[in-house]
């Protein structure tokens, strides 16, 4: 498997929705309407602006063209600065995947791994000085807690939804 940035192909862009459907379809917002406008938005973001903006792709460590349901993860981050602040910049992950097919497996684990990692490579490499992981899916958040734990992470607050 294979780590990378999103390359601005047409091929990248039609696996990105198809992860992104799906991850959206396991939501506690399943109920709002996918917007594909919106997911092609956050691709260009990080073609054009890759100082500010990432989406990093998990793949199968294969030459082949990425297939259209081929990626086993992503995650989306944008650095910028503290709202109240000036100087320093934030990584926020807007999004972090991992495709139902290998989720829950150890494939699954060491994709949801190696994103973290590629993160914080991303994030040192354009100098944040924190790494912000927002879970919001409502999908079992004490295992996605006990994840980020392992990995580093504390909390400092929590979502609520109404």
């Amino acid at each position: 498997m294979k780590f990378r940035l999103v390359n601005g192909t047409d091929t990248d862009f039609r696996a990105g929705i198809f992860l992104a459907k799906e991850a959206h379809s396991n939501t506690v917002f399943r109920d709002i309407v996918f917007s594909e406008e919106k997911a092609r938005t956050i691709f260009e973001s990080a073609i054009n602006r890759p100082d500010r903006n990432g989406l990093i792709y998990a793949t199968p460590n294969v030459d082949a063209p990425l297939q259209e349901n081929g990626l086993y993860g992503f995650a989306s981050v944008r650095a910028g600065e503290y709202f109240l602040g000036s100087g320093g910049l934030i990584a926020t992950v807007q999004t972090l995947n991992v495709s139902d097919k290998i989720s829950g497996t150890l494939l699954g684990g060491k994709v949801s791994i190696g994103l973290v990692k590629a993160l914080r490579h991303w994030a040192n490499a354009r100098g944040c000085e924190h790494l912000l992981i927002h879970v919001t899916n409502g999908v079992d958040a004490a295992r996605s807690d006990g994840f980020f734990r392992r990995l580093g992470f504390k909390t400092v607050g929590g979502n609520y939804v109404d």
